[in-house]
């Protein structure tokens, strides 16, 4: 299989949530020595076991014994103890959760994992202030990513900070134009600032974008209400309406058939599948098997095991295995990691209609983002096959996500079908783009 391919259809996954490249991530940054100070007690889980349920306490001592098994591997390393932090954290320990947090910090100050970690226990105890200092860190530390500038702006939203919003996300979006969560928060930003006409631009391609974006309608009705577009503000505003209701229903009905034991296994089943990835990182593939063996016990429903399973089923060479694991998860037709790993699989296995079905699913759960597409379009082009629908997949994502790879993708797709002055075209916007400043 082509490395472009892999390495396209692999980043889709992880843009939507997949946990695949945690391993990847995992293997080539290696681990870090132990702190002063931190022993094998950081990684027992006790505090959480004597306060759980039965069921729940056999789990996570479990877990404890992995965690131990794992630092009498490697040394007590920040990934071991970020392992265990999010544990705690998972299941409401707080306080336990930034103390190991910092331990990490102590072996690598620069462990955007631990940096992360701690901004968000502060963003769940309402410390603005704390969780903007940990977030702007990581932003230092991981200047090109996106996700971290737009945690900032929502912290500086809840100030009513903006002026600061409009200054950070400005240039972003000069640069991710197609940013969904960018246009919204800048949007209410131009909002709060009165600068209506600039809202309603940015809104407006928002929701082109995405046409179910509840809060971005609301806005909408006020810039453009401010604007003396009042029939237009109600139309807005009753689109909002409309949405909200659809919001509000749908979070009764998950109150309604809300399962507590069964999302506490859920949760349970998530964090062996982290511990698995940390053992799958560290070569041992027979111990990670059986956590996420343990883990599909726990929560048949669950959808990580499942996805590291099938990726690990696949680099053995088990062909069966992992077909059962990925006809199981491709069932699950609303969950788009998923849909996009089963894409990239069953290309890999040869099985054309299957990955198609897949890819196709995954642009249809995410029409308004571009890796999809991209994903789509360098299957057909990998196949040769339906290439006039690669280069419209192509072009797509050229559109919602304007970059290199993107305008490559599109030469490409237009080589094969031997569109001469659309190949020049697409090059000459390459070379644009890159003399651009980068992130």
């Amino acid at each position: 299989m082509p490395v472009r391919f892999l390495r396209v259809t692999l980043a889709s996954v992880a843009a939507f949530g997949g946990i695949i490249l945690a391993v990847l991530s995992w293997i080539f940054t290696g681990q870090r020595s132990s702190p002063k100070g931190a022993t094998a007690e950081d990684l027992r889980l006790e505090t959480l076991v004597e306060t759980s349920s039965p069921e729940l306490a056999a789990g996570l001592r479990q877990a404890s014994q992995w965690l131990n098994q794992l630092a009498q591997r490697q040394g007590i390393s920040a990934e071991v103890l970020a392992l265990a932090a999010h544990g705690l954290l998972t299941f409401g320990r707080t306080e336990e959760s930034i103390r190991l947090w910092q331990r990490c910090l102590e072996i690598d100050p620069n462990f955007v994992p631990a940096i992360c970690g701690l901004a968000e226990c502060f963003v769940g105890s309402g410390d603005t202030e704390q969780a903007l200092k940990y977030f702007r860190r990581a932003a230092e530390i991981e200047p090109t990513s996106t996700g971290h500038q737009i945690k900032i702006a929502q912290e500086l939203m809840r100030l009513a900070q903006s002026d600061q919003v409009i200054e950070l996300l400005e240039p972003v979006l000069r640069r991710h134009p197609n940013d969904v969560a960018i246009l919204v928060l800048l949007g209410q930003a131009y909002v709060h600032k009165k600068e209506y006409e600039k809202a309603v631009l940015v809104l407006e391609r928002a929701i082109n974008l995405a046409p179910t974006l509840t809060n971005a309608y609301y806005a909408l009705a006020q810039a453009t209400f401010a604007l003396e577009e009042k029939e237009l503000a109600k139309e807005y505003l009753k689109v909002f309406q409309h949405l909200k209701e659809r919001d509000e229903e749908a979070h009764r009905q998950v109150l309604r058939t809300q399962d507590d034991r069964r999302e506490i296994l859920r949760s349970l089943a998530e964090f062996y599948s982290r511990i698995a990835t940390a053992f799958l990182a560290a070569g041992d593939a027979q111990t990670a098997e059986l956590i996420l063996l343990e883990a599909r016990k726990l929560s048949p429903e669950c959808n990580p095991p499942l996805e590291l399973l099938a990726w690990l089923y696949h680099r053995q060479g088990r062909r069966q295995d992992c077909l059962a694991i990925l006809e199981e998860l491709a069932k699950r037709v609303d969950y788009l990691p998923g849909q996009l790993l089963c894409g990239t699989l069953f290309n890999e296995l040869g099985l054309f209609h299957q990955a198609e079905q897949a890819l196709l699913r995954g642009v249809e759960l995410a029409p308004h983002q571009a890796p999809g597409y991209t994903a789509l379009a360098s299957f057909y082009l990998r196949w040769q096959r339906k290439l006039p629908s690669a280069r419209a997949a192509a072009l797509r994502a050229l559109d919602l996500d304007p970059c290199v790879e993107n305008c490559e993708l599109v030469a490409a797709t237009c080589t094969a079908l031997g569109d001469t002055a659309s190949v020049q075209a697409a090059k000459e916007l390459a070379a644009v783009l890159r003399q651009q400043p980068q992130e």
